[in-house]
């Protein structure tokens, strides 16, 4: 009876991590959260301009907007993204790469901020395979704060592919913006 019950609790787990590769496809991702950080300290933030590592020379903005309503569905203030480039262009920040801590400390203190979002986009396209299409999507998303500069939360996530349907029976998988946004919406989670 006990070797029957272990046979199908093993059952279940293989079943289950089956159904999961089958229906996602392929999803990498990696977080860091800054030992003693407090979301709850967090209350409003901006979002920076994002880098744009694509082909698609919108695929950063589109991104910056998904985070951005993310992080308003998860409860944080964020200030409207003309008002950070206002400030940005004040500062003479042109690329945010090249971003300092004191700029960041300045962001904070013009516009009541308590912490920044810093992205870039790495991937956002559909792919084409010998038959059929599939969307690849790749972010990665720091959170600083907006008094020290220090990083305090960073992920790093991409997902797409074919699932195993799309694959094997030519079914339509996701679109290229819902695979965004789950990307960012699984990204943002890793807050929580």
């Amino acid at each position: 009876m006990f070797n029957s019950a272990i046979r199908h609790g093993s059952l279940i787990f293989r079943f289950s991590f089956l159904l999961f590769f089958v229906t996602y496809g392929c999803s990498v991702m990696s977080a860091y959260v800054r030992p003693g950080f407090d979301k709850a300290s967090v209350k409003k933030i901006a979002v920076l301009p994002f880098e744009n590592y694509t082909e698609d020379k919108f695929a950063g903005q589109k991104m910056r907007a998904k985070v951005m309503i993310e992080l308003l569905n998860s409860g944080f203030e964020v200030v409207e993204e003309g008002e950070v480039t206002r400030i940005l262009k004040e500062l003479k920040v042109y690329q945010v790469a090249s971003i300092t801590v004191s700029d960041i400390q300045e962001l904070g203190k013009r516009l009541g901020i308590d912490a920044v979002v810093k992205g870039s986009t790495g991937e956002m396209e559909d792919k084409k395979g010998v038959a059929l299409t599939y969307p690849e999507v790749s972010i990665n998303l720091s959170i600083l704060d907006a008094k020290s500069g220090d990083i305090v939360w960073s992920v790093s996530h991409s997902a797409g592919g074919p699932s195993f349907w799309t694959r094997h029976f030519g079914t339509e998988g996701d679109t290229l913006d819902k695979a965004a946004y789950k990307v960012v919406k699984e990204s943002i989670n890793t807050l929580k």
